[in-house]
């Protein structure tokens, strides 16, 4: 139940309310860092314009959500309570800082999928505590795509075109840049920033290279999923698979 719709009335079990306390904590950890995040508190409201005021409460609010999503989404991936997951994360420093990085990465974020998927990747590390640094690694992977990336992903999942008959494989061995424009009009300005995102992040590459081209006005570029993109893609994929479509 979310806060909006709770009322004072009714009952909270201590689990919960534990948990919420930690979601609280860890938000006002990332307002320590980004004061837009912390501003309202450090504000004093009578000298505020009240509109602002809510403005930034009512983020405060949906970040404490979005903490909560990812945080409900770790348990139901580990098998726990709320209350028992919180409890686990606390006897151990590395699943506090794994904790930290997906609660934070979830906060910043409007993808529902993304907060989700996170939320999974610290359920797997309270799981099998042997896949904690795996997960850091998918976590901040995660942290550093949104939409448009996810979108470009998509692009580059899908079967590329029929090779020509006489070369070596059925299908060219990746997408070249006027083919993902085909697919994502939208994106003429703004595709070499989503690329660079993403293999930063590990999760394309550009299998073009030191490749010969079938003739001198191909392109050269041919972008494909690498393991591990195609890994987080499938993370995303099993939240829903239509909501960045």
């Amino acid at each position: 139940m979310s806060d909006e719709t709770q009322t004072a009335d009714e009952p909270t079990s201590a689990g919960e309310t534990s948990v919420r306390a930690v979601t609280g904590a860890l938000v006002g950890a990332v307002g320590a860092v980004n004061p837009v995040v912390g501003i309202a508190a450090g504000v004093a409201k009578e000298f505020a314009d009240p509109y602002l005021v809510r403005a930034f409460d009512r983020l405060r609010s949906t970040r404490e959500q979005r903490a909560l999503t990812a945080l409900s989404a770790g348990s139901d991936e580990a098998g726990l309570s709320l209350d028992r997951l919180v409890h686990t994360i606390e006897t151990n420093p590395e699943l506090l800082t794994l904790m930290s990085e997906a609660v934070q990465a979830a906060t910043q974020t409007s993808l529902e999928e993304k907060i989700v998927a996170l939320g999974k990747c610290l359920g797997r590390g309270v799981r099998d505590e042997t896949k904690i640094d795996a997960e850091f690694i998918y976590i901040r992977g995660l942290a550093e795509i949104e939409a448009p990336e996810v979108k470009v992903m998509q692009v580059l999942d899908q079967p590329t075109r029929p090779a020509p008959e006489n070369y070596s494989q059925p299908n060219w061995h990746g997408w070249v840049r006027s083919e993902i424009l085909r697919d994502l009009p939208g994106f003429t300005a703004t595709l070499d920033a989503s690329l660079a995102r993403l293999t930063a992040a590990g999760m394309v590459k550009d299998d073009g290279i030191g490749r010969i081209p079938a003739d001198e006005d191909s392109e050269k570029e041919m972008w494909i999923l690498t393991d591990f993109g195609t890994k987080c893609l499938s993370l995303l994929k099993a939240v829903s698979p239509t909501t960045t479509e």
